[in-house]
This record gives structure tokens, C-alpha cells and sequence, in this order.
């Protein structure tokens, strides 16, 4: 009993020891984050109820699979540290900061004025472009200009603040300061990105001449840069509307390019005009064969559209120009286990992919085909369930017919090889997912 409860006071000795030296390193920046990470991870493994060791573990989780697009598990890891260390500031503006960034502005604005009465909140500069910028998001001009003002009062400045404040000028007044706009983005790169964002939502809204205008601040060779980006904005937020009109402010600085067919290409998929996306996907590539982003495209809209050895082709030579598209990896390694050719499509997952649910569906179908193919029913039964995951994670525009024949063919041929070797749990996973294949192919057939 002695030596138990000796143990005992060690561990919670210790685990002060480690939790102090690691709350010294957050302040450090990336680096001092980077030590303090796994120091907080041996303080649980020694004091597992230790609540602020758990609270800055999430933390530092948060931001680190934040930009994976792990997005809604880091909130909710965020929201549970900042219960438990409510008086962190720093904690609580990136909490504000993540937000806005996944475009929950309402959100943000609720945390950040609980923090605006935080003595360090009013001298951080982020503090008050996270505030400023999500006011501008949420249509409130006249809040976001306040808030440089009053940043200014605190002694903070910079050319985050001074563009939002010509922006809210732009989207309260209409006037938009064309020459300052002009300086901030020639002297700050990231001012751009800003910009363009502002302009597809207040053009969203109905402020199109406003939106004109902000462009027209920009030297004229970068505009059709700009609008192209401007569509893509719109595309990303499923607003057709805005995308076909910024389209055809391209197009009458850029006629017939190869950025303007490949963006009709992608509304025509959003529409679900499916032959006139596939015509201009081919016209696209007849005008740039070696692009690597025109290749991609097209190679998904060949996959939407069922045309699998047109998909092939292009994703071959996607990957040949140095792809790393999950999709093309996926599409490609089918294609070839399809042909009997094992190490082929096996080499063809050598390096990271990466890409949307869509291509994570076909890289988990591919990879659960490999596996197969190998022998390791188990693990094959396993990735063909992560992989039809994904099929719930995709835009009901992309859920073609063709798409779940195709992967669904795939993924019940795997199964079935389980349930017929009856090797338990893995038998008992695949009759489920074979249920779940069904019905996902009823459904289809409805629509």
C-alpha cells in the first residue's frame, strides 16, 4: 500500500514537473508547440485525470490536424480545451481564428467579443483582423471599419486592418480606395487571397458593381487571374450563380482560354449537364495536353461521367506529369487490377495522395483491391468499409450513376470474397457492408 501511494505522489510529481516545462514551451512558437506535445502526452500517460494537461494536448492535436482538413474534429477538440482553460487568451483566439477559417463567422464573432474585454486580446493584431474580417464575412461594414479604428486606438496596425477598412468602405459606401487597395496587394502578397474572398461574397450578395470595381484596382494582367479565382470561390460555396457570372467577367478579358473552359466544365458538372462538361473537358485538353490541372479535371469529369477508359488515359498522363491526385491514383490502380496487374497498380500508391471524398474513394477502393488481389481479406474488408465512407462525404452532384456502379461492382466483389471465406469479424463486416451497397443502389436507381 506504501509503495502504491508512493508511486502515486512520483507520477503526480513528475507529471507537474513535465506539464510546467511544456506550458513554458507554448509560448515559443511552432517549435516550442512542436516539444511541448509530446511532454504533455507522457504527463497523461502519468497523471491520466490531469484536466489542463488534456486541455493543452487538444490544443496542440487541433492545430496540428487542422490543415489535414480534419476540420470538425478540431473545433470540437478546441471548444473542449477552452472549457477547460477558459482564462487562456491565446487558446481562445485560435479557437476564434480556426472558426473563421471554416467559414463560421457567426461563431467567431460570439468568441471573440467574449474575449474583447482580455487586456493581451486588445494588443494582438490577429485579435483584431479575425474580429475585423469576420464582421466584413457577415455583411456587418460598418462593425468591421469600428474595429480597425479602434485597434488603432490600442496602438495596433498593419496592413490587414488597413485593407479591411477599405474593404468595409467598399461594402458600405460603394466607394472602394482603388490606389490603397493597389499599394496593400502589391506590397503584401497574402492581401490578394483577402481581396478575392471580399469580392465573391459581396458579389454574392447582390454588390456586383462593387465587386467590378475592387478588381479593377488590380493591374489589368492579373485580373483574369483574379476572376478565375472569383468563380472558384463561387463554385466551393455551390453558389452557380455568382460562379456564371464572375465566369463571364473572365471571359471578356480572356475569351475561349483553357481557365474558362475548364470552369464552364466544372458548372456544367454542378448542373448536371454531363455531355457538355465532358465536351469541354476534351476541349480543354486538346488545347493544353501537358497541364497537369487540365488533365486532373478532365480525368474526373470522365469519371463522373462513366467514360472509364477516357478517365484512364488522362489520369495516366496526369500521373506522368507528376500527379499527386488520389483520384487519378485510384482511378489508374483499378484500371490496372482490372487487367490482372497487381504490382502495377500496387507501385502506383508509392507516394502520398491526397484530394477530396471523391478521390478518397477511389484510393481506399483501389487500395482495398490490392489487398484483396494480395490475400488480406481481413484488411481489404476493412479499407472497402473506409472507403465507402467517403460515398456520404460527396456533393449529391458528384453521386453519379456512374460513380456508384462503379465503385459499388468493386466493393461488393471484395466483400463477397469475405462473406465466401467466412473469416470472422471480417465475414460479419462484409455482410454489412454489402447491405449498405444495396441500398445505396436502390437509392440511386429512385433518383
Amino acid at each position: 500500500m506504501r509503495q502504491t501511494l508512493l508511486g502515486l505522489v512520483a507520477r503526480q510529481g513528475l507529471g507537474a514537473v513535465l506539464y510546467r516545462l511544456a506550458k513554458g514551451l507554448l509560448a515559443l512558437g511552432r517549435l516550442g508547440r512542436a516539444i511541448a506535445r509530446p511532454l504533455l502526452s507522457a504527463v497523461l500517460r502519468l497523471v491520466p485525470n490531469h484536466q489542463k494537461a488534456r486541455a493543452y494536448y487538444d490544443y496542440l492535436q487541433a492545430l496540428r490536424i487542422f490543415p489535414r482538413g480534419q476540420i470538425g474534429e478540431a473545433l470540437k477538440l478546441l471548444r473542449r480545451a477552452h472549457r477547460a482553460v477558459p482564462d487562456d487568451e491565446t487558446l481562445h483566439l485560435d479557437w476564434a481564428v480556426a472558426l473563421t477559417m471554416a467559414n463560421q463567422y457567426e461563431r467567431a464573432i460570439d468568441v471573440l467579443e467574449q474575449l474583447s474585454s482580455g487586456e493581451q486580446a486588445r494588443t494582438e493584431l490577429q485579435f483584431w483582423t479575425t474580429l475585423g474580417w469576420s464582421y466584413l464575412r457577415t455583411g456587418r461594414f460598418p462593425a468591421a471599419e469600428a474595429a480597425a479604428k479602434q485597434a488603432r486606438e490600442h496602438g495596433v496596425d498593419g496592413w490587414e486592418l488597413r485593407l479591411i477598412r477599405s474593404l468595409a468602405l467598399a461594402g458600405e459606401d460603394g466607394w472602394v480606395n482603388k490606389d490603397g487597395i493597389a499599394d496593400v496587394v502589391n506590397r503584401q502578397p497574402r492581401a490578394l487571397g483577402m481581396l478575392l474572398e471580399f469580392t465573391y461574397y459581396i458579389a454574392s450578395i447582390g454588390k456586383r458593381a462593387e465587386a467590378e470595381e475592387l478588381l479593377a484596382a488590380l493591374p489589368a494582367n492579373n485580373r483574369p487571374y483574379a476572376w478565375r479565382i472569383v468563380t472558384q470561390h463561387s463554385l466551393s460555396a455551390g453558389d452557380i450563380q455568382t460562379a456564371r457570372w464572375s465566369l463571364e467577367k473572365l471571359g471578356e478579358l480572356a475569351p475561349d482560354s483553357v481557365d474558362e473552359l475548364m470552369l464552364d466544365c466544372e458548372i456544367a458538372l454542378r448542373q448536371g449537364k454531363m455531355a457538355e462538361a465532358v465536351d469541354k473537358a476534351h476541349r480543354a485538353v486538346a488545347a493544353l495536353p501537358d497541364g497537369l490541372e487540365v488533365l486532373e479535371t478532365a480525368g474526373r469529369v470522365m469519371v463522373l461521367a462513366g467514360q472509364r477508359e477516357a478517365a484512364f488515359q488522362y489520369m495516366v498522363s496526369a500521373l506522368a506529369e507528376g500527379s499527386r491526385d488520389a483520384l487519378a491514383g485510384g482511378v489508374v490502380a483499378l484500371y490496372l487490377l482490372g487487367q490482372g496487374r497487381l504490382a502495377d497498380a500496387r507501385s502506383v500508391f508509392r507516394i502520398q495522395r491526397s484530394g477530396d471524398a471523391l478521390a478518397c474513394l477511389y484510393a481506399h477502393t483501389a487500395t482495398a483491391g490490392v489487398r484483396k488481389a494480395e490475400g488480406d481479406l481481413a484488411e481489404a474488408v476493412a479499407l472497402a468499409q473506409q472507403a465507402w465512407g467517403f460515398w456520404d462525404e460527396m456533393p449529391s452532384w458528384s453521386k453519379t450513376e456512374a460513380v456508384c456502379q462503379d465503385i459499388v461492382s468493386w466493393l461488393t466483389e471484395i466483400a463477397q470474397a469475405a462473406v465466401g471465406a467466412d473469416i470472422k469479424p471480417a465475414s460479419q463486416d462484409a455482410e454489412e457492408l454489402l447491405s449498405r451497397l444495396r441500398q445505396a443502389v436502390s437509392m440511386t436507381e429512385i433518383r
